[in-house]
């Protein structure tokens, strides 16, 4: 170790009690500048992992010669540490179900500060090591330092201890008169790490919310050809209150396409629901007005009296009838599926049935259509007639003409050009949530 490191360490640890006051003032200012900088290491990098390593990085350049610091967050157990002239390591693997070493495991549940003399050498030593160290190569690497003398600080935040820093010294040096000021460093550590950690954890949660509220890909359905567009109105949040889905139950193939009232997390949230219950209505009856009236008792039961809880959607089930694929479709006061013929001629297929959560005891109409090869059956949601521009809403004439010469092309040309029609009319204002899926047939196409 160079001198001018164990300058640094002496500076901070070292004995002052007996000092000239001048040497006193000197070391209280060393020791508040070194805290600021602890604070300001651990709370700058939002990253974990990246904080403990940072924070060893800087225990060992100005502090100590060993320095571990372990954190528990959800079912994770993570590590930073590192001596004197070795390399950092980090562990990310370990599960806290796992544990830790014991005298570890001691801090955690008594929150107490542990100070360990250790035995010189023998197996004595390497039991105690092993208590307090995690990383065997480390381990080896503390031994070798002849480290004398361990303290193990809880990172308390908040009330709870949610981990251990762990600070060694080489052969000669100890901790003397400097226990006020590391318990001061493991509390301005244990906020900083605090900190971090929710952050962290509020992204993850963030992030498995957003993959579980998106929507799924399409599937390959043979014959068919699948596509969809989907634009949330807050796409900071890249969630929406529109939703679509296909699945593939036996020979049957189930589209949904709806719209929950609101926006963000919240309306996902409840248009996941609505798109499980009619997924699971379908294992019973495939019936798109059956399955409607179901997903509708269904909302209506759970609505709190707070909620808006409506929402409209299509559901149709396509089915082989000979060459062609029957179509059987409800609509709960959703805009009409639009059918786009191979020949160009656009037919509107509508059946009767109000929003969902209205009423108990909906009924809703069924309608059936036949699509033969090279028929489109496009649904979509409000977010596309009612999307504002300059002067008025895009509206169905607009979505009409934007079907127009789209006869026969591939069901992504006909919702790529729809959704640049409405995108090009919006320009950058503000819009609803945007949601389109286009079912053709078309022979030869999906898996066989």
């Amino acid at each position: 170790m160079s001198i001018s490191v164990r300058e640094r360490h002496a500076r901070l640890l070292a004995d002052s009690r007996a000092a000239e006051p001048r040497a006193r003032l000197a070391q209280a200012v060393s020791r508040a500048e070194f805290l600021l900088r602890a604070s300001r290491t651990v709370s700058a990098v939002q990253n974990p992992q990246r904080a403990l390593e940072a924070l060893v990085s800087l225990l060992l350049e100005d502090l100590v010669d060993l320095a571990q610091v372990v954190v528990r967050t959800g079912p994770w157990q993570l590590t930073g540490v590192g001596t004197q002239g070795s390399s950092l390591r980090s562990d990310t693997t370990r599960w806290v179900v796992d544990g830790s070493p014991s005298a570890l495991e001691q801090v955690l549940t008594r929150a107490v500060t542990e100070e360990v003399a250790l035995p010189a050498d023998g197996a004595a030593r390497g039991r105690v090591l092993r208590s307090l160290v995690a990383d065997e190569e480390s381990l080896l690497a503390v031994d070798e330092l002849g480290v004398e003398q361990v303290v193990a600080l809880p990172l308390t935040a908040r009330g709870r201890t949610f981990g251990v820093l762990v600070l060694g010294r080489g052969q000669g040096f100890g901790f003397g008169g400097s226990h006020s000021f590391l318990e001061d460093l493991a509390e301005r550590v244990a906020v900083g790490l605090d900190a971090t950690l929710v952050v962290a954890e509020s992204r993850y949660v963030a992030g498995v919310l957003r993959r579980s509220l998106a929507p799924a890909e399409l599937p390959d359905v043979e014959d068919l050809d699948l596509a969809s567009f989907y634009r949330v109105a807050h796409e900071s949040e890249d969630v929406g209150g529109d939703f679509l889905g296909v699945h593939v139950l036996d020979e049957d193939v189930l589209v949904l396409c709806g719209d929950v009232a609101g926006k963000g997390v919240e309306a996902a949230v409840h248009a996941k629901r609505i798109s499980n219950a009619a997924r699971t209505a379908a294992l019973v009856d495939r019936r798109p007005s059956w399955i409607l009236g179901l997903v509708n008792r269904v909302v209506v039961d759970e609505a709190a009296p707070e909620d808006e809880g409506l929402a409209t959607a299509t559901c149709m089930r396509l089915h082989r009838a000979g060459d062609v694929f029957e179509v059987d479709l409800a609509n709960a006061g959703h805009p009409p599926a639009l059918l786009l013929r191979a020949d160009g001629a656009v037919e509107e297929v509508s059946a009767s049935g109000i929003a969902i959560g209205l009423l108990q005891d909906s009924a809703y109409d069924e309608t059936t259509v036949r699509l033969a090869p090279g028929d489109t059956l496009l649904m979509h949601t409000d977010g596309v007639t009612e999307a504002r521009g300059a002067d008025e809403m895009f509206g169905e004439q607009r979505l009409r003409k934007a079907l127009t010469g789209m006869a026969g092309l591939p069901a992504r040309t006909v919702v790529e050009a729809i959704a640049i029609a409405v995108t090009d009319h919006l320009g950058d204002r503000a819009h609803d949530d945007i949601a389109l899926v286009a079912v053709q047939h078309r022979p030869g196409s999906g898996p066989r």
